[in-house]
């Protein structure tokens, strides 16, 4: 199963976007889930949802309306983040072939496949973004108004090279000629080539 993080510079930067087109270009069993991290919460809500008609306006509800099986939104301050996502992780029954999560404070919880970050240099910084940016593989850039694809990493895996596309909705060759563009090394090649 691979894991997806989506994380991002500050809030309304366009998360939920990219994971509702993450989600429409992805084939499988998808569970979405949406972290929201609170300094005044000291309860924990978590909201399991598999009815589009009840959230069409939250984000959950888009990530169902976007084809995901199953989403859940998780609101707890950082103390109890920990326990709220083993909560949800535990009650989980089903096999899914890919969990996106939405967040930048999961980032410290979850073993990721794959982590991106939005960012545009035109809006400010939430406080967690910087972590979630110097962990990220990929980063986003929407600051000159496109969308830029920056390789955080010096290298990157075959595998992650293939999940990238699949997730952008693009070719394999595209993504070959973005790395080869920006000199990123691809290892542990999947036909033993490299």
């Amino acid at each position: 199963m691979d894991k997806i993080i989506v994380s991002g510079q500050c809030s309304k930067i366009g998360k939920t976007k990219f994971i509702e087109e993450t989600i429409n270009n992805l084939c499988g069993e998808i569970f979405a889930f949406k972290v929201a991290v609170s300094k005044d919460k000291e309860d924990m809500i978590i909201s399991v949802e598999e009815d589009i008609k009840n959230n069409e306006e939250k984000d959950t509800g888009r990530y169902l309306k976007a084809g995901a099986n199953k989403a859940v939104y998780l609101k707890s301050n950082l103390n109890n983040l920990a326990k709220g996502i083993d909560k949800i992780e535990e009650d989980l029954d089903e096999n899914y072939d890919y969990k996106i999560y939405e967040g930048n404070n999961i980032i410290d919880f979850i073993n990721p496949t794959l982590v991106f970050f939005l960012k545009n240099n035109n809006q400010e910084k939430k406080y967690s973004a910087e972590k979630a940016a110097r962990k990220a593989d990929i980063i986003i850039d929407y600051s000159n108004d496109k969308r830029d694809i920056i390789f955080n990493k010096e290298s990157i895996i075959c595998y992650k090279a293939h999940l990238l596309a699949d997730v952008l909705g693009v070719s394999v060759g595209k993504i070959g000629k973005l790395l080869n563009d920006a000199d990123i090394k691809i290892k542990g090649c999947q036909l033993g080539l490299f």
